[in-house]
């Protein structure tokens, strides 16, 4: 199957929502800084910033797919294999593979979102080779063992038992089913309580075969690092991965007609609101002005009408 294009409407929320942008340059110094197209030896592509200001690396990467990758009646199985990718690699179990992260003050994490499977690899420059093997060894060695895979579902299912009486969780939850009803993007990045429960090892193993190739994988690097020695960690790195993904492809967005209204009762003193209409897609010309809109209206935290209004 192939991957089509994510959707074709994007809902933007008015309230209970709020959206944090990170500026891209805030000094005269950062202005300036040059925004390098990078392709390794091995073909791995990039966008690069080198800046020696101090000595650290940064690196975000994605791969396309994400939360719309889970099969249908085990939502969840995307975030678990972000939980689980740090717990055991290669000759690593999961407490000596916590301990050398630690022992460099390495950062790693990853998490799916519903188009993405996206992680960060953040280190000292002195650290940087023990650092990308690592990450290689989480992409292309998980161990998925059982008590590992345990642990984790416990915490992530505590967390979703959490969320039944959070009026937020509620509200956003049933906000995504009232909005894309039978579609992929109804369901929960982090599952529910029953899809969580089904999910076993052959289906993390399965997410990771047909998710991580890199004919989807998106990079960004900035820091102490040249672009010589950055082509070489990328291709040790992510060389091994699958040439293409296996995804499923997501069709198009049909929106909602509204009005579209659902009630939850809870008996706590505050109430939620949220709602949505049909947006714009990402290359639409309309879509930064909706975006800033959005940010005007309710978007921007206290900054926002909504919060002057109060």
């Amino acid at each position: 199957m192939s991957y089509s294009r994510p959707c074709a409407w994007r809902f933007w929320f008015v309230l209970a929502t709020c959206l944090t942008v990170l500026p891209l340059c805030s000094t005269p110094s950062q202005a300036a800084a040059k925004i390098q197209h990078l392709i390794s030896p091995g073909g791995i592509e990039a966008w690069f910033v080198q800046d020696a200001t101090v000595p650290l690396i940064a690196m975000e990467y994605a791969f396309g797919g994400g939360a719309t990758q889970d099969p249908a009646d085990k939502s969840g199985v995307g975030h678990l294999v972000a939980d689980l990718l740090d717990e055991g690699s290669g000759d690593l179990d999961s407490r000596t593979f916590h301990e050398r992260l630690d022992r460099r003050a390495i950062e790693l994490s990853f998490t799916s979102t519903r188009d993405h499977f996206r992680g960060s690899l953040r280190m000292l420059k002195d650290n940087r080779d023990e650092a990308f093997d690592l990450l290689r060894m989480a992409l292309t060695s998980p161990h998925f063992d059982s008590a590992d895979i345990e642990r984790i579902r416990s915490q992530v299912m505590s967390g979703l038992r959490r969320d039944t009486t959070n009026p937020s969780s509620l509200a956003g939850r049933k906000f995504m089913e009232v909005a894309f009803g039978d579609h992929p993007y109804s369901r929960q990045a982090n599952g529910t309580l029953e899809s969580v429960a089904k999910i076993e090892v052959a289906d993390l193993k399965e997410y990771v075969r047909r998710v991580l190739g890199k004919n989807t994988l998106k990079i960004a690097v900035v820091g102490d690092v040249d672009p010589a020695t950055l082509g070489r960690l990328l291709d040790s790195t992510f060389g091994g991965l699958p040439a293409n993904a296996s995804l499923t492809s997501v069709p198009d967005v049909e929106a909602a007609k509204p009005p579209q209204r659902a009630f939850i009762p809870l008996d706590v003193p505050q109430t939620v609101v949220t709602l949505g209409g049909p947006g714009f897609r990402r290359d639409d010309p309309k879509f930064m002005a909706a975006y800033v809109v959005n940010h005007i209206l309710g978007g921007g935290g206290l900054s926002s009408r909504l919060y002057r209004g109060l």
